[in-house]
């Protein structure tokens, strides 16, 4: 017979045991739970939030957009893309993750995209360089040798056996202008032919009536119809600059020797590189330093961008020169 202190102790005994094993068996439920937990999802997602932070800008990076107007938009797109490309790689850690090449079809498109922030860098010649800083507050950052040429020049030309000797003669004539946005054979020798007094008017077909007086213009659009129309009389004259009049696949040896050039122009910058509001300065920078750092290593890179030889820095001249280029009274 079991006293009753001992049968006491074994029944406390036996509901620790008891209340022991419940706790027991909850814990190894709880714990296998949270294992579950923390091994489905809540390790996955501190794996993502760690990786997140260590990418850093990575995470918002964007395109590096160049621009540029253009009538052969095939043919300027596969230029310039390389190029962009190149470039965004070597600014990936100032948040750049690609490149990306945007096209306009007239300066005011282009101002437009630059004014929204939609473009960081574009590659122009000097007329559209002048009203991308007057009217967009893009900023030249480097000179660039383009088509192999520092420098360039208009050149105002005629058939060889016309009786045309000087611009005088051209009046009640028709010349053949390449485009708007083209510096040399628009802004350039238009600005020429004011500048002696003679007086322009636009006409919309070759075959119209030229008001006495006056000289008539047309746009040709490209280098190859500005001289195919001053050798078949079409027009009178036209004007291009002396880097296509010297390429035979634009101005083809057997048609040039039937032309006479009647004006030069002076020589001027013939391209720049410019950077706009929407990059900022450290990026501005980086461009800057690795256009010009670029030598033989990126060759083949410069000659698919429009036969580029390098890039110069931008002397004082030269602001100087494209922030007078639209003012009131400059002539060339």
């Amino acid at each position: 017979m079991r006293s009753p202190g001992a049968s006491g102790t074994v029944l406390v005994l036996g509901n620790v045991f008891t209340l022991f094993s419940v706790v027991h068996y909850g814990y190894n439920r709880v714990h296998s739970f949270m294992q579950k937990t923390l091994t489905s999802w809540l390790y996955p997602l501190l794996i993502a939030l760690c990786m997140g932070l260590l990418s850093g800008p990575r995470a918002n990076a964007v395109p590096l957009v160049i621009a540029q107007v253009s009538d052969r938009p095939k043919k300027d797109f596969k230029q310039l893309r390389p190029m962009v490309d190149y470039m965004a790689s070597r600014m990936a850690d100032l948040g750049f993750d690609r490149g990306e090449v945007r096209l306009f079809p007239s300066v005011d498109a282009l101002i437009e995209a630059i004014q929204k922030g939609q473009v960081h860098w574009i590659t122009e010649t000097p007329y559209t360089a002048a009203r991308l800083i007057r009217e967009a507050k893009a900023r030249a950052i480097v000179k660039k040798l383009k088509n192999g040429q520092r420098e360039y020049q208009t050149l105002i030309y005629v058939r060889a056996d016309s009786p045309f000797r000087t611009l005088a003669d051209l009046v009640n004539q028709r010349i053949a202008f390449e485009h708007t946005a083209s510096f040399s054979s628009y802004f350039l020798p238009r600005q020429i032919i004011t500048s002696q007094g003679l007086k322009l008017i636009e006409l919309d077909h070759h075959s119209d009536p030229v008001p006495q007086g006056r000289i008539g213009y047309l746009f040709s659009r490209n280098e190859k119809n500005n001289v195919l129309w001053v050798d078949k009389g079409l027009v009178q004259a036209g004007a291009l600059n002396n880097g296509d009049w010297q390429n035979p696949e634009r101005v083809p040896i057997s048609v040039r020797e039937h032309l006479r050039v009647i004006h030069r122009s002076a020589l001027y910058p013939r391209a720049f590189e410019l950077a706009t509001p929407a990059l900022s300065d450290a990026a501005a920078q980086r461009l800057q330093d690795t256009l010009l750092a670029m030598g033989s290593p990126q060759r083949s890179l410069l000659l698919r961008y429009e036969d580029t030889e390098g890039f110069e820095p931008v002397a004082p001249r030269d602001h100087l020169f494209l922030e007078q280029l639209l003012s009131e009274g400059a002539r060339p």
